[in-house]
């Protein structure tokens, strides 16, 4: 059997909030704008953007943090397990109050876009890169 990702792990956690909650894939695609073949998908992928995180996050109340951890899209800091507190850099951009809303809107698509950027270059980086389906 193949090696499952981070992508099955938050696959996971999504279908047992969407249970909890008593939806069915319907109601999860109509929700969050996800399809319901991306959703699915999150079984046999090892990557997940950033996107489709957000938006099954936000529709099930997932805070986004959590979720890109779950994702394996942002790393559980070490530091964290030894009892120091972490903070990321999205928590970071939402509670400094120097920052208006749009300020902190911009600042966090940029983050999500530098994400993105760097598992796309990760993901040519690697064995057959360009060739594989995400």
């Amino acid at each position: 059997m193949a090696q499952r990702g981070p992508a099955y792990d938050f696959w996971l956690r999504v279908k047992a909030e969407q249970a909890n909650r008593g939806w069915t894939d319907s109601d999860l695609h109509r929700r969050s704008g996800v399809s319901r073949n991306t959703i699915n998908g999150l079984k046999i992928r090892k990557r997940v953007e950033a996107g489709t995180v957000n938006a099954l996050a936000d529709a099930l109340d997932i805070p986004r943090e959590q979720a890109h951890q779950w994702s394996g899209l942002v790393p559980v800091d070490e530091q964290a397990s030894h009892g120091e507190r972490v903070v990321s850099v999205r928590e970071a951009i939402k509670h400094d109050t120097l920052y208006t809303e749009e300020q902190r809107r911009v600042m966090l698509q940029l983050v999500d876009m530098f994400a993105a950027a760097n598992r796309s270059r990760t993901q040519q980086d690697e064995p057959g890169g360009e060739a594989q389906a995400s």
